[in-house]
């Protein structure tokens, strides 16, 4: 069965890489490994823009108002839930497609470190990825770490904008 791991940040190119994947799993009859790397160093601000934050719990948003008003760096228990989160709202898109999805642990490591290790470890065939993730500049056009990912892959890579 084809593997395509899929990592998600909750950013609009990710929910987009997420699209372009559940139509390869439909398509070729594969399955989808869903990965989320802690947005640590990433502004409150930043994680309040996020494609998916209008799904989160009015707690969850009241903390990262607070972080973002104080500009101070945000909890890690509030990553965590942020990337709780986010597993889950890609969970529910992909099975609600009829795919087999597998989430793996939140991850707290370098992002493009973790994406290469989680490829090795489900031996996924496919890595798809969003072009760039939270908080970057629109005039990049890819982001480091789908640079550095794509660069030492072992597997078919696609980039999503």
């Amino acid at each position: 069965m084809h593997t395509l791991l899929v990592p998600v940040d909750g950013s609009v190119h990710a929910q987009k890489a997420l699209q372009v994947a559940c139509d390869l799993a439909e398509k070729y009859g594969g399955r989808i490994v869903l990965l989320h790397i802690l947005a640590r160093h990433k502004k409150a601000a930043d994680l309040l823009d996020l494609a998916v934050a209008g799904h989160f719990e009015p707690k969850l948003r009241s903390a990262l108002k607070l972080a973002a008003d104080k500009q101070a760096d945000v909890p890690e228990s509030v990553l965590m839930l942020i990337g709780q989160k986010i597993l889950e709202q890609a969970e529910t898109r992909s099975t609600r497609r009829g795919i087999e999805t597998e989430i793996l642990p939140v991850d707290d490591g370098d992002p493009a470190a973790s994406i290469l290790l989680a490829q090795d470890r489900t031996k996924a065939n496919t890595i798809v990825m969003g072009c760039r993730g939270v908080g970057t500049t629109e005039d990049e056009t890819f982001g480091s770490v789908s640079r550095r990912v794509f660069a030492k892959a072992s597997c078919t890579c696609l980039s999503v904008k």
